[in-house]
C-alpha cells in the first residue's frame, strides 16, 4: 500500500465514472498484459488508489456506503477489459463484504472499519474441493491467544495480490469449522506464483500455503459451516454472491468481446467479395450474426441483473432470511449461470466469423475473450446448475447450501 491513502469514493456516479476511466487503461494494453501473464501486482495498486476498496462497507464504518448493484454496474466496464481483473475485483468485494455474514458483530465491524482506514484489498482461500486448514489454538499466555493456521489451497483467487484472506480451518482440537481472516503479507503466508493457465491470466488464481500463520482472536469470527444445528440461511449467503460474480464475469465477457469484434469491422474488416456490398458493416450476413450475438448476451444480461436485484433483497433480510427465501435466489442465479456461461462460450468464439481470418492475428488478441470464458465457465460444471433449476421446475426444490450452491 501507497503511504498516501485515498480519499473513499461515496457517490455512486463517481464509482462508475472512476472504473470506466481505469477499464480504459486496462483496455489500452490488455492483449500485452494477458501475454505477459505476470501477477496483478500494479492493477490491484491501481484499484486501490481509485479509492473504491471500501465501497460496500457502511458509512458509519468509514466506507462507501454503496450497494451490490452500483458496485456490479461499476465494475462492467472492467469486465469488458480484461475478464481476469474483473474476476479478481468482484471476488474482492465478496471477500471483504462476507464477514458480515458472522455473528460476532464487534469483530467484523473492526475488520471492516480496518478496510475503510487502509483499502486493504482482500483475497480468498476457500476452495471446497481442497482439504480443510487445520486451526492449532495459541495458548493465551503465549501471546493474543487464537490459531495458528496450516494447509495449502488452490485457485485462491486474490490472495497473492491481497493484504487480507477469509478463509475457513477446522480447529485440531474439537473439529469445530471457523470462518477467519489471515493476514496475507505475514511470513507464515506463501503464495506459490503458480497461475499459469489458459485463461483469466491476471486473475491471480494459484495457491497459497500456510505455515503456522497467526489468526489473531480478533479475526477469528466464528462458525463457518454450512449445516448442522448452528447453520443459518443468512450466514450461507458468501457462496451465492460468489456465484453472481461469475454470472457478471461472463456477461461481461461477451459484451467486451462484441465491442472489439465490432470495432475491428467497423475499422478493419474488408466486405466479402460476393456480398454486393461496399462495406463490411453493410454485409446482411454480419449484421444478422451480431445481431443475434448481441440479443443473446443482452438476454444473458438481463438474466443476471434479475439474479442480482433477488440476491440483494434476499441480502437485506438479515438473519431473519428463510430458507425459501435464499432457496428462490439460489434458483435465480443458477438459471442466470446456464445461460451466461453458453452466451459467453458462444460469443467469444463466433466474433471471429464477423473479423475475418485476419483478425486471428495474435497482435490483437481477440481469443483471449475465449480463453478467459474457457477457463471461467469451468469453476464448477454448469450441468449441475441446470439440474437445480430442473429440480425445481418439477417439483418446487431448492439447491442445499454448499460450497457452490
Amino acid at each position: 500500500m501507497s503511504a498516501a491513502t485515498p480519499r473513499t469514493v461515496t457517490d455512486p456516479a463517481e464509482a462508475a465514472d472512476t472504473l470506466a476511466a481505469l477499464a480504459e487503461r486496462f483496455t489500452a494494453v490488455a492483449a500485452e498484459r494477458d501475454h505477459e501473464g505476470t501477477a496483478p501486482f500494479a492493477e490491484v495498486a491501481a484499484f486501490r488508489a481509485t479509492g473504491l476498496l471500501p465501497a460496500l462497507v457502511p458509512r458509519e464504518l468509514g466506507g462507501g456506503g454503496l450497494d451490490w448493484p452500483t458496485v456490479l454496474s461499476a465494475l462492467r466496464p472492467v469486465l469488458r477489459a480484461d475478464g481476469g481483473l474483473g474476476h479478481l475485483f468482484a471476488y474482492h468485494f465478496v471477500n471483504s463484504w462476507r464477514m458480515q455474514l458472522n455473528e460476532n458483530e464487534e469483530r467484523f465491524q473492526a475488520l471492516q472499519r480496518g478496510l475503510a482506514r487502509n483499502h486493504w484489498f482482500w483475497g480468498g482461500a476457500g476452495n471446497p474441493r481442497d482439504a480443510g486448514l487445520a486451526l492449532t489454538p495459541v495458548e493465551s499466555g503465549a501471546g493474543s491467544g487464537g490459531f495458528t493456521v496450516s494447509g495449502r489451497k488452490f485457485f485462491a483467487t486474490g490472495a497473492q495480490v491481497s493484504d487480507r484472506i477469509t478463509a475457513s480451518g477446522t480447529r485440531v482440537d474439537t473439529g469445530e469449522k471457523l470462518a477467519i481472516v489471515i493476514d496475507a503479507t505475514q511470513p507464515g503466508v506463501i503464495h506459490h506464483d503458480d497461475w499459469e493457465n489458459n485463461g483469466q491470466r491476471l486473475s491471480a488464481s494459484g495457491s497459497v500455503s500456510f505455515e503456522a500463520a497467526s489468526v489473531p482472536e480478533e479475526n477469528v469470527l466464528g462458525f463457518g459451516g454450512q449445516e448442522g444445528p448452528r447453520y443459518h440461511p443468512y450466514s450461507s449467503l458468501s457462496i451465492l454472491f460468489f456465484q453472481l460474480a461469475l454470472d457478471h464475469v461472463h456477461v461481461g465477457l461477451a459484451e467486451g468481446a462484441l465491442a472489439a469484434a465490432a470495432e475491428y469491422v467497423q475499422t478493419s474488416t474488408k466486405p466479402w467479395s460476393t456480398s454486393g456490398v461496399d462495406r463490411a458493416v453493410d454485409d446482411p450476413y454480419i449484421r444478422e450474426l451480431i445481431g443475434d450475438l448481441a440479443a443473446a448476451t443482452r438476454a444473458a444480461d438481463a438474466l443476471t441483473w434479475r439474479a442480482t436485484e433477488s440476491l440483494t433483497a434476499v441480502a437485506d433480510r438479515g438473519w431473519a432470511l428463510t430458507d425459501a427465501e435464499r432457496g428462490e435466489a439460489a434458483i435465480e442465479i443458477a438459471a442466470a449461470k446456464v445461460v451466461s456461461t453458453k452466451v459467453a462460450l458462444d460469443v467469444t468464439s463466433r466474433v471471429f466469423e464477423l473479423t475475418g481470418a485476419r483478425a486471428t492475428g495474435t497482435s490483437y488478441g481477440f481469443d483471449r475473450f475465449w480463453r478467459n470464458a474457457r477457463t471461467v465457465t469451468l469453476h464448477d460444471p454448469v450441468a449441475y446448475k441446470a439440474q437445480e433449476v430442473g429440480d425445481h421446475a418439477l417439483r418446487g426444490a431448492y439447491p442445499e447450501p454448499s460450497g457452490y450452491s
